[in-house]
């Protein structure tokens, strides 16, 4: 038995609380993907055409270490916020409007430090809100209905990957309009979920005295004592460190190696792009749906979302090997599906090894860890992959599969799931 089990929420969650817990989700990801894929590569590019790779794994590796150090934060306090507005509530709105600030002082940047310094401001602020929107799921989903509604969350990457990438790579051309569009995704996909959530406060007397030492080893879980959670923590880490390789160089791999404005005369490579995702976020949505629901009736995790991380490697493998449009295209679609599959079944695992529900907040602070240290470390090991000209794909994509690959092996030792 899991430690807190009576604290798990026992009552059935409805269709219009997963509506608006997904199009909060959407809104995140809209507001978030356009930024990383297409918006800090085009900006790091007008800073210094030259060495626009390093400067985007500078902004990349700062802005990492933030998001973790504010993921850890944000949940453990969210989880002891008594405000009569919710412990999750607060912490959505504050994010979220620090985030949107963030926005402009990212797209008036014009030097390295300067971009920086925003990325920095963003980071913080979208996991302020971000952490609290994920602790929602063990604070409402009881377990028999992790996997269906993590399927629904998990369609939040892929459809606001592709949204944010037609969006900005197609009909947006204006810096101005462009920021303001992602702004406005997370504001307004976020209002319904927030308005609505009931987030009883959290009783005063429940909250012990605040020690700073004891506060800060909280954040510590012992892999010894919780195996399952450090398996799964790692499995999480190494898949998408490999995600974030492809995410936040495909546009440069585009513009260097398949050179799409000359293979389509008048087009961008941010159009490219678009097209890619929208592919990948077919396929992806499908094979969400399709793992989320049959883990839960399967009652099998582990299966589900190894099968995904090697499906991923294999996609990899692909792209690696040929820059033909043709073939990275039909890549891509493999690519989505297991893409789709894995972050759908591995949110429902996680939910279910984590070593407290009382303090699911500082938990899934430090499960998301997996979700922003790859951020930090994927620019370092891009600079090394690529080489001295910064165009060595066929490495870089090879070293992508094997973290897929050693991700998907990390959780096969999981015993508390299935």
């Amino acid at each position: 038995m899991q430690p807190d089990d009576r604290a798990r929420p026992k009552e059935p969650v409805r269709a219009n609380f997963i509506a608006a817990y997904t199009l909060a989700q959407v809104g995140a990801f809209v507001s978030f993907q356009p930024l990383l894929q297409v918006l800090l590569p085009l900006k790091a590019a007008a800073i210094d055409h030259a060495g626009k790779a390093v400067i985007l794994s500078q902004v990349a590796f700062f802005g990492a270490i933030v998001a973790s150090i504010a993921n850890l934060l944000a949940g453990a306090i969210s989880d002891r916020t008594t405000s009569r507005f919710g412990r999750r509530r607060p912490w959505m709105v504050v994010g979220a409007l620090g985030a949107s600030l963030a926005y402009l002082t990212i797209m008036h940047a014009k030097t390295p430090l300067q971009l920086i310094g925003g990325v920095i401001l963003f980071q913080l602020t979208f996991n302020l809100c971000f952490s609290a929107l994920v602790a929602v799921m063990p604070d409402r989903v009881p377990d028999d209905q992790k996997g269906l509604v993590a399927a629904f969350l998990s369609l939040g990457n892929p459809i606001g990957t592709a949204v944010g990438a037609v969006m900005i790579g197609g009909f947006l051309v204006a810096e101005g309009h462009r920021y303001a569009a992602i702004s406005a995704a997370l504001l307004l996909g976020l209002a319904p979920f927030v308005i609505r959530l009931r987030d009883p406060p959290l009783p005063k007397a429940d909250v012990p005295p605040f020690h700073l030492r004891e506060f800060i080893a909280g954040l510590w879980v012992n892999p010894r004592e919780h195996p399952d959670f450090a398996f799964a923590w790692l499995g999480r880490f190494m898949v998408l460190v490999a995600l974030s390789l492809v995410q936040n160089y495909m546009l440069y791999f585009l513009q260097d190696v398949v050179d799409y404005p000359s293979l389509f005369p008048g087009h961008r490579s941010e159009e490219g792009l678009a097209i890619l995702a929208t592919v990948s976020t077919i396929f992806n949505v499908i094979c969400a749906m399709l793992g989320g629901v049959l883990s839960d009736r399967l009652r099998r995790r582990k299966l589900f979302a190894f099968g995904a991380a090697l499906t991923i490697a294999a996609s990899m493998i692909v792209f690696s090997l040929s820059s033909d449009w043709t073939i990275l295209l039909a890549a891509y679609v493999v690519y989505g599906c297991g893409a789709g599959c894995f972050c759908a079944v591995d949110i429902a695992l996680v939910t279910q090894v984590l070593p407290s529900q009382r303090d699911a907040g500082k938990d899934l602070g430090v499960i998301n860890l997996a979700n922003t240290l790859p951020q930090a470390l994927a620019p370092a090991l891009a600079v090394w992959s690529l080489g001295p000209t910064h165009v060595n794909f066929h490495v870089f994509f090879l070293m992508a599969a094997g973290l897929a690959l050693t991700g998907g092996l990390a959780i096969l030792p999981i015993r508390g799931v299935r």
